[in-house]
Formats: structure tokens, C-alpha cells, sequence
């Protein structure tokens, strides 16, 4: 085996850089991120020859790597420059434990850049782990934020967290910033982040390549693990029971499972009794998209990290009309930054209304009243049709009703077509339908919806999910 060459040899240690680099390359960000996220990568040296160290994986996880990425590996050798260099690979738990070394935190993210601690610049977003830190809490945020920082502080109390939402409202902020915390709090601890996609690819992976119970062994073994895009599953029956038991196997070795979906479990049934139960025995919190505070903080912060200096007044104007999601935000920001330096003029709110005209268009954009009827359809397991019928049971009409008032809440349809879509003559019927939900709201009243009873604004804030998500 190699002889690892002292870090000190400033020549010798660039071969193991940019061998690693053009591998990466090679296979991309996501694929190195999910099997090489924690891998070293070391200079050695066989007499006279050159060579680069790969320590990855674990068991028969480290052969199946060897096996499947050595033929790449060998390849990207050629371009580095260097003639007759060994490759030579090696389990990272047997070198750790030999070593004495601490457990690696494997997160499926691009590594971040050193940095000097002396003067950390403001974190870009999109660059490595976002931090809590900078999460902009809000009214419709502050249960999610507590609940990711009790799991990385306090991993195992309350296992799983399920961190749900529309697209856009920070769940990946959330996800990430817990494991940033979570390495602050615990560093000798072992943690693993996967969306649901990487999750069923290695698993499947590893199943037909004989690699399982290494697999295994690297999600199992966790003290935390992170799997986002819940919604993902459904429909995997093998890749659900995998997950299943992986949660189980966690939880009894006390350690902590984060979950983030884009709605809520309980609409999604395909994820099977079992599953869903266990859900509800750990801590499920809703992310509910920005308030006007929450916007206006997400777009200060935006332009504090890229040094942009902007007026009060259109960090007011961009809050105020973005107000779907942060990506929309962040793009608003994007598209001033963008304007102002191709114009050579600083940003004002003239510069603003001129540059985001059309961002502000698209933000105003209306739903359709087929998408309203499909998400109260599948937010209360209606079937097609039925809010048409001419059906007077409670569990359709309060669930006809809301349709209305919410068609009139988000579309431009005339009366006369919000109640000819829904099977009435009359256009009073919908005024009559938006004045019930308006009171049922002030009152807080229970409405029946498909035979189960529902918070009136909370079956509202359902439907919008669902929208948002598309």
C-alpha cells in the first residue's frame, strides 16, 4: 500500500487536487456529493511513482465504489499531467479506526471553501450549508425553525421532524442550516443529507450491485439523517419499506430523522398507515410562505450578502409586489443588480418599477378555476366532479363553497363563470358562498369536508398549499 505523503509537500499534494477535481468533473457535483461527500484524497508515493490515496466508503460499500467509479478515476488520471501514477483505494472506517480519527459528517453537498476565521465575509446564498442564522423567521415560519434547532441540539426527543411547505418557503434552508447546526453542536457526530431522488438511487444502486448492506450501514449508522422531498416516494413501494425501517433502526439507536415534504403527510396516503403513524409520533411543522416582515427581511439580507446598496423604499416595493416565494425575491434582486450595472446607475425606485415590470405581471398571475376545483378535490379526497354535482350532502357543499370563495380570491373569473363552472344558475350563489367562508373565518367555525371535520382557515391555507406546489 501507499505511503501517504506529508501535506507540507506543496507539489506532490496538488496531484490528489486535481485528480479530485477532474473527477468531479467528470461524474458531476450531485453524484460526487452522494458518494464521495466524505472521502479523502491523499498524495502517496510507491518508491518512485507517484500516487493518489482514495478513502471512501465503508465495507462493501468501499469495494462496490472501488468497483463501479475506478475505470473514471483511472481515466481523469491521464489528464493531470503526471506519467505513472497508482491509484490506490482504502475503506475510510478502517483508516478511522486505526487512526482514532472522529467520524465524518457526510453531507450530500459541494464542500465549502476555506475561509479565514478572522474575517468570514457575509454567506452567499447557494454556496455550501446555509446556517440557521440566517433564516428569516416569521409568524408563518417560527414552529419549523424551533423544531429543526431542538433536532440538531436535542437529536432523538422528537424524531421525526417533518418540515412541510410549498415550494419556495425555505424548507432546504431549514433542512441545511439543521445540519450546520447539528455539526456545530455534535462535531464528532455523523450525519447524512439525501433528497428522496438520492435516496432511492443509491438504494437501487446498491440493491442490484450487491452493495445493501453497506447501504445500509452509511444511512443506518447516522446520528442524523435528512432526506428532503418526502412527496418523492410515493408510488416506491421497496424504497418506502427501505426508508421505513431506516427510521426505525434510527430512532431505536436514539438518533434523529428530518423529513422535508411539500404538503403535509396526512395528503399523502400512499405513503402507506404504517409510515404515516410513525410521522405523527415525532414533530410535524408547517412552513406557510413569507409575510410582508418575512419578505422584506429575505430581500435585505440578499443584498447585504452580495454588498448591494439599496433604498428602504424598494426593498419595500419588491417585498410588497414579490409574493409568491424567496426564489422570486432572490430573482427580483438578481434582475436589479443586473439593470442597474448595466446602466451604470445606482438602484432607486424608479430604477425598480422600470426593471421588474414584468415580474411584478407574473407575480399577479391568476389560477384557473379547474386548478382551484383539483386542489380542493385532492386536498380533501373529493372525487373529480363531485363539487359540480348538483349534491347538497355538507361534506360537498362546504367543500363547493370554499372553491368559490377561493376563485374568488385568486382568479379574475366574473361571477356568472364562478357559478356556472360549479353547476349553479345563479351568480348569487357565489356571493352567498364567499359571505358564509368570510364568516366561518371570523368565527373560526369547524366545516365538514369529506366526512371529516376541518378549522375553516386552516382548510383554506391546505387548498393554497396545494396551489402553490402546483
Amino acid at each position: 500500500m501507499g505511503k501517504v505523503v506529508a501535506a507540507a509537500t506543496v507539489g506532490i499534494r496538488s496531484l490528489a487536487e486535481s485528480v479530485r477535481a477532474a473527477f468531479r468533473e467528470r461524474i458531476g457535483d450531485e453524484r460526487f456529493a452522494v458518494w464521495f461527500g466524505d472521502a479523502s484524497w491523499l498524495d502517496g508515493a510507491d518508491g518512485q511513482r507517484p500516487g493518489v490515496v482514495i478513502r471512501a466508503g465503508h465495507g462493501v460499500t468501499h469495494e462496490w465504489l472501488r468497483r463501479t467509479f475506478r475505470a473514471e478515476v483511472e481515466a481523469v488520471v491521464g489528464q493531470v499531467g503526471v506519467r505513472g501514477v497508482q491509484v490506490l483505494w482504502e475503506p475510510a472506517d478502517q483508516v478511522a479506526s486505526d487512526e482514532g480519527a472522529a467520524r465524518p459528517l457526510a453531507v450530500v453537498r459541494p464542500p465549502e471553501e476555506p475561509r479565514s476565521p478572522a474575517a468570514e465575509p457575509p454567506r452567499r446564498l447557494g454556496r455550501g450549508l446555509q446556517r440557521l442564522d440566517d433564516f428569516v423567521a416569521g409568524s408563518g415560519n417560527r414552529m419549523a425553525l424551533a423544531a429543526v434547532e431542538m433536532a440538531a441540539s436535542r437529536p432523538g426527543q422528537m424524531s421525526p421532524t417533518v418540515i412541510h411547505g410549498p415550494s419556495g418557503v425555505g424548507k432546504t434552508h431549514l433542512l441545511e442550516g439543521c445540519c450546520s447546526r447539528f455539526r456545530e453542536r455534535h462535531p464528532n457526530a455523523s450525519a447524512v443529507f439525501l433528497s428522496a431522488e438520492q435516496f432511492t438511487t443509491g438504494f437501487l444502486q446498491a440493491l442490484h450491485g450487491s452493495g445493501l448492506p453497506g447501504f445500509r450501514r452509511t444511512c443506518r449508522s447516522a446520528e442524523l439523517l435528512v432526506v428532503d422531498d418526502l412527496q418523492f416516494f410515493v408510488g416506491k413501494r421497496a424504497t418506502l419499506q427501505e426508508l421505513q425501517q431506516t427510521i426505525e433502526v434510527i430512532q431505536r439507536q436514539g438518533g434523529q430523522v428530518v423529513l422535508g415534504c411539500d404538503r403535509e403527510p396526512d395528503a399523502l396516503p400512499e405513503l402507506g398507515a404504517e409510515l404515516l403513524t410513525r410521522l405523527r409520533g415525532g414533530m410535524i411543522a408547517r412552513l406557510q410562505p413569507g409575510d410582508y416582515d418575512v419578505r422584506r427581511g429575505i430581500v435585505a439580507a440578499v443584498c447585504r450578502s452580495r454588498g448591494l446598496v439599496v433604498p428602504d423604499e424598494v426593498t419595500d416595493y419588491v417585498a410588497t409586489h414579490m409574493t409568491r416565494h424567496a426564489r422570486e425575491l432572490q430573482g427580483a434582486v438578481n434582475r436589479l443588480e443586473a439593470t442597474s450595472s448595466m446602466l451604470g446607475v445606482p438602484i432607486s425606485l424608479g430604477l425598480a418599477e422600470e426593471a421588474l415590470v414584468d415580474l411584478v405581471r407574473s407575480s399577479g398571475r391568476s389560477v384557473r378555476l379547474a386548478e382551484i376545483e383539483q386542489a380542493v378535490c385532492a386536498a380533501f379526497g373529493l372525487a373529480r366532479g363531485s363539487l359540480q354535482s348538483s349534491g347538497r350532502a355538507r361534506s360537498v357543499s362546504h367543500a363547493r363553497m370554499l372553491a368559490m370563495f377561493l376563485a374568488r380570491k385568486h382568479t379574475h373569473a366574473a361571477l356568472s363563470e364562478i357559478s356556472g363552472f360549479f353547476g349553479r344558475r345563479s351568480h348569487s350563489t357565489v356571493i352567498t358562498a364567499q359571505k358564509s367562508v368570510s364568516q366561518w373565518l371570523a368565527e373560526g367555525t369547524r366545516i365538514v369536508l369529506a366526512e371529516a371535520a376541518w378549522d375553516a382557515g386552516e382548510a383554506i391555507r391546505r387548498v393554497e398549499d396545494i396551489l402553490r406546489a402546483g
